[in-house]
């Protein structure tokens, strides 16, 4: 909160400006009826009239209507016309010649004994879960058949062999890791859990 002091600082302030403003209006004021005062009444002014022929318009120029054209917005006339710029042509680039990529070479897999072999048999299966206790855990799988409605049902543990092509290596909670009877180990595949 303003100290009492302050505003009484503030008033004392303000009210002196106010008195040095009067007193220079007052002073304004005296000099001008001083000046007034100076003239006598007996000094009078006299004023020339010269005829002057009266002033015919004269015809307008053609830059003045253009000036007037374009300042007036109210005034209608034809618009100026905008001179076109000159047309520069892009610059070409040469075509890209693009190579074609490399053909892909069929995929080799290693076998057990660490030599080329085609590519394994693709997984036919569906993994549908596992069930048992921690040690002995079985894996579902599906296998469906010529007849799409009809699917067989396949159980399997680590270490099973199905179709004499596929090893049941790991069995996690949501995939099973498949290996290949003949292949190496780096060649087998993780299927996930099946969505339906």
């Amino acid at each position: 909160m303003p100290k009492p002091q302050d505003n009484r600082t503030r008033i004392m302030l303000l009210v002196s400006l106010l008195l040095v403003l009067a007193v220079a209006v007052v002073a304004q004021l005296l000099r001008g009826r001083g000046a007034v005062g100076a003239v006598s009444s007996g000094d009078r002014i006299s004023y020339q009239v010269h005829n002057l022929s009266a002033l015919e318009p004269l015809e307008p120029r053609a830059e003045a209507a253009v000036a007037e054209f374009r300042r007036n917005p109210f005034i209608y006339g034809a618009p100026p016309t905008a001179t076109p710029r000159p047309i520069t042509p892009l610059p070409t680039q040469p075509p890209v010649q693009r190579t074609p990529p490399p053909t892909p070479t069929p995929r080799m897999a290693l076998g057990a004994d660490g030599r080329p072999k085609p590519p394994p048999p693709p997984f036919d299966r569906e993994f549908l879960g596992h069930f048992g206790p921690l040690r002995m855990q079985v894996a579902a799988f599906r296998k469906t058949g010529p007849d799409p409605d009809l699917a067989e049902i396949e159980v399997a543990k680590i270490g099973d062999v199905m179709d004499g092509i596929f090893i049941v290596r790991e069995i996690g909670l949501e995939s099973v890791m498949i290996g290949f009877v003949g292949y190496d180990p780096s060649e087998d595949a993780r299927v996930p859990l099946s969505e339906n």
